[in-house]
C-alpha cells in the first residue's frame, strides 16, 4: 500500500498529498571556490564570501558575514557567485549545516549551493531541519567527512504544493525571526550589564543610600581576613557517586556565578565519613582547568541547604557575611577586576592549577555591606531579565522544533 504523504500538522486550506521528488530534480547545483588569499586586489570589494565556519547549527537565517571579495575575483578566480535565494548545502567541515542566502554571494569550496526552479528555497532548507540527521547519512570519508552534489541530487525530499510550502516557509521563518530578536535582546542585555559591572567594580558608577548621601570609600582587604578556604570531597571512588547526598558539581560552578542546586549530583555519604557541608554564602572555586583563563572559575551558594557537599576538583571560600554579602560574591569574583587577579595565579603546562595559599594572599576593595547589597540587588535585576529572555527563547526554540517534527513528512 502506498504510503500517504500528509504531515501531522498541516494548514486548513491544503488538501493535495505531497509530492516526492529527488533533489536533483528540485534545481541545479553550484560549488563555490576560494580565490588566492595572496591577491589582495580580489579581498576588497562588497561581495559577500563565506566559509562553512560562518554557518551556524541549525539556523537557516542568520550567518556571520566578515569577507567580501571584488568582482576582480568573481570574474578571474576560482569564485563563483551564487544568487539569492538559493540553498547553500554545507559538503564538509560541518556536514548538515545550511543556509538560505538573503543576497547574491560567493562560498567556499566547502558547499554544495541548490539553485530552485521553483520551489521555495526557506521550504526546502526547512525541510531538511527537520530531517537533521539525513545529510549524515550520505557523508563519507575518515578524518573528514563530508558528500558530494551527487549525493546530494540523490536525496529524496517530499514537496506540497508552492502555495503550501510558502505558507510553511513563511510560518517558520516568523519564530526564527522572534528567536533572533529574543537573542540579540539578552545579548545586548549580557554587553549592557558587563560594562556596568566594570564601572561599578572600577569605582567609575557609584550607588547612594536612602537618603541620598555618597556611600563611604571602598576599602581594600586580604581574602584571608575575609573568610577561610574549604576542602571538597575525599576519599570517595567511582562507586561511591550516583545515589545518596547532594554535591555541587564541577560544570555548576563553571556555567553560573550562582549555585543551581536542583543540578547537584549525588554521593555516598556514611556515618564516618568527615567531609566538610557547605552552607549559604559559600563560595566555590574550580581548582584545575586546561586554560589559564578558566582557572578560578567561582559561584556562589545563595540557598539554605541541610546537608549538600562539594566535589573535590574544587575548593570553597567561606566568607564572614558582616564583611562580604553573598549575593555581591557572586559579581564580585567574576568582574574583570577580580579575573585579572586570579589568572596569573594558574601553574601548569598542559593542566592547570591554583593553590589555596596563593588565593588567601589576593586582595579584593570593596564598599559597605549596604552599598553592596545595593550593587547586588540591582545586577541580579539584570539577570532576572536575562533568564526571562533566556526562558522565552527556550520556548520558542522548543516550539520550532515540534513544528519542524509535525509540519513536514
Amino acid at each position: 500500500m502506498e504510503k500517504q504523504l500528509i504531515p501531522e500538522l498541516r494548514f486548513p486550506a491544503f488538501e493535495r498529498k505531497w509530492e516526492s521528488k529527488k533533489l536533483g530534480d528540485v534545481g541545479v547545483f553550484k560549488g563555490g571556490g576560494t580565490p588566492s588569499t595572496n591577491n589582495t586586489d580580489y579581498w576588497v570589494g562588497n561581495i559577500p564570501w563565506i566559509s562553512s565556519s560562518d554557518v551556524k547549527e541549525n539556523d537557516i537565517i542568520n550567518i556571520d558575514i566578515t569577507r567580501y571579495l571584488s568582482e576582480k575575483a568573481v570574474d578571474d578566480s576560482a569564485a563563483k557567485l551564487i544568487p539569492k535565494n538559493s540553498v547553500l548545502f554545507v559538503s564538509r567541515v560541518g556536514v548538515g549545516k545550511l543556509f538560505v542566502s538573503k543576497k547574491d554571494l560567493c562560498t567556499s569550496q566547502d558547499f554544495a549551493n541548490l539553485i530552485p526552479k521553483k520551489d521555495n528555497s526557506y521550504y526546502i532548507a526547512y525541510y531538511f531541519l527537520s530531517r537533521s540527521k539525513l545529510l549524515h547519512q550520505y557523508a563519507q570519508g575518515t578524518s573528514i567527512k563530508g558528500f558530494t552534489t551527487g549525493d546530494l541530487k540523490s536525496i529524496p525530499i517530499n514537496i506540497p504544493l508552492i502555495e503550501e510550502q510558502q505558507k510553511i516557509a513563511s510560518f517558520l521563518t516568523d519564530v526564527d525571526d522572534k528567536i533572533t530578536k529574543l537573542t540579540k535582546k539578552k545579548s545586548l542585555l549580557e554587553q549592557y550589564k558587563k560594562g556596568i559591572m566594570q564601572k561599578i567594580f572600577n569605582q567609575e558608577l557609584r550607588f547612594k543610600d536612602d537618603d541620598g548621601n555618597v556611600f563611604p570609600k571602598w576599602k581594600t582587604k586580604r581574602l584571608g581576613d575575609l573568610g577561610s578556604t574549604l576542602n571538597g570531597l575525599t576519599g570517595k571512588t567511582k562507586e561511591n557517586f550516583g545515589s545518596g547526598k547532594p554535591y555541587i558539581q564541577y560544570k555548576q560552578i563553571f556555567d553560573s556565578s550562582k549555585i543551581n542546586i536542583d543540578n547537584c549530583g549525588l554521593v555516598d555519604i556514611t556515618i564516618t565519613d568527615k567531609q566538610t557541608k557547605v552552607q549559604y554564602g559559600d563560595v566555590f572555586f574550580t581548582t584545575s582547568s586546561e586554560t589559564p583563563n578558566e582557572i578560578g572559575t567561582a559561584s556562589v551558594l545563595l540557598d539554605n541547604v541541610k546537608e549538600m557537599y562539594l566535589n573535590s576538583f574544587c575548593f570553597g571560600f567561606r566568607v564572614n557575611q558582616l564583611d562580604l554579602y553573598p549575593a555581591f560574591s557572586q559579581f564580585l569574583f567574576r568582574s574583570i577586576d577580580f579575573r585579572k587577579k586570579m589568572i596569573p595565579l594558574a601553574q601548569g603546562s598542559t593542566r592547570y592549577n591554583i593553590s589555596k595559599s596563593a588565593f588567601v594572599k589576593l586582595k579584593v576593595s570593596l564598599p559597605n555591606i549596604e552599598e553592596q547589597t545595593k550593587i547586588a540587588n540591582f545586577l541580579s535585576d539584570i539577570d532576572l531579565k536575562i533568564a526571562v529572555l533566556n526562558t522565552k527563547i527556550e520556548s520558542n526554540q522548543n516550539f520550532k522544533k515540534g513544528l519542524l517534527q509535525k509540519m513536514f513528512v
